[in-house]
C-alpha cells in the first residue's frame, strides 16, 4: 500500500513480461496443470505468459476492483479472453474462491505488512488443491538482511514509499508458508537477484 492510499497498479499501453516470468515458465513444468491462479496479477502478464506457453491451461487473474478493468483490457488485447479469466477479490482480506492446481504470486508481498502477508498466504492456501504448487516471485533478502545487494537496496525504497511493506527474509517466507499449511519449501535466486519461492500443498 502506498503512503496516503491503497497500492495501485498503473496502466500501460500493452502488458509486458518481466524478466522473471519467462524464467519461471522455462524452469518449471506446468504441463500436468490445467488451472492456474495469478494472485495479485495486475495487468495479467504472468497469466498471459503461462497461457501462451501452455495452450490447454486456463488461468485466472485475481486482483482488486480498481485493477481488474485494466486487466480485462490487456487480456482482450492478447486474444486470450477464452482461457484467461479475471476475478475481482482482495487476497489480504479474503476469502478467495475457486480451486487451482497452481497459484503464483508475483512482486506483491513487499507492499504488505508482515501480518497482511501472512493472511494473504493463508487465503491463497485455501484455493490450491491438495498436491498443488505455489510459486512466489519477488525480492527476498537473506536472513542476514545484507544480501543480495539489489533487494537490499530496493528495501530502502520500500521502507520509504510503502506504509508497512518491505523486502522480507527467506526465514519469514518459510514461516508464513509453513503456517499456511505448505511443505517442501525451496528458494531459487534468479540472475537478476529476484527469487522464486516454491512450496507444495500436501495431499
Amino acid at each position: 500500500m502506498a503512503r496516503g492510499g491503497r497500492w495501485r497498479v498503473g496502466a500501460r499501453s500493452r502488458w509486458k513480461r518481466p524478466f522473471d516470468f519467462p524464467i519461471l515458465v522455462a524452469r518449471y513444468d506446468f504441463s500436468s496443470s490445467h488451472r492456474l491462479a495469478d494472485v495479485g496479477g495486475g495487468s495479467g502478464g504472468l497469466a498471459l505468459t503461462v497461457a501462451q506457453a501452455y495452450p490447454y491451461l486456463h488461468a485466472t487473474v485475481i486482483d482488486l476492483p480498481t485493477v481488474t478493468p485494466i486487466t480485462r483490457r490487456y487480456v482482450e488485447e492478447a486474444g486470450l479472453a477464452d482461457r484467461v479469466r479475471v476475478m475481482t477479490a482482495d487476497v489480504v482480506h479474503g476469502p478467495l474462491t475457486g480451486a487451482f492446481e497452481v497459484a503464483v504470486l508475483s512482486r506483491f508481498l513487499q507492499v504488505l505488512s508482515a501480518d497482511q502477508a501472512r493472511r494473504a498466504l493463508r487465503h491463497v492456501s485455501q484455493i490450491i488443491a491438495p498436491g498443488g504448487m505455489f510459486y512466489i516471485v519477488g525480492q527476498v533478502i537473506d536472513n542476514t538482511r545484507l544480501s543480495p545487494p539489489e533487494p537490499v537496496l530496493s528495501n530502502l525504497f520500500f521502507l520509504n514509499v510503502f506504509d508497512e511493506g518491505q523486502s522480507y527474509t527467506e526465514h519469514e517466507y518459510r514461516d508464513w508458508l509453513t503456517d499456511a499449511g505448505f511443505a517442501g519449501i525451496e528458494r531459487v535466486v534468479l540472475p537478476n537477484n529476484m527469487s522464486i519461492v516454491r512450496a507444495r500443498k500436501p495431499r
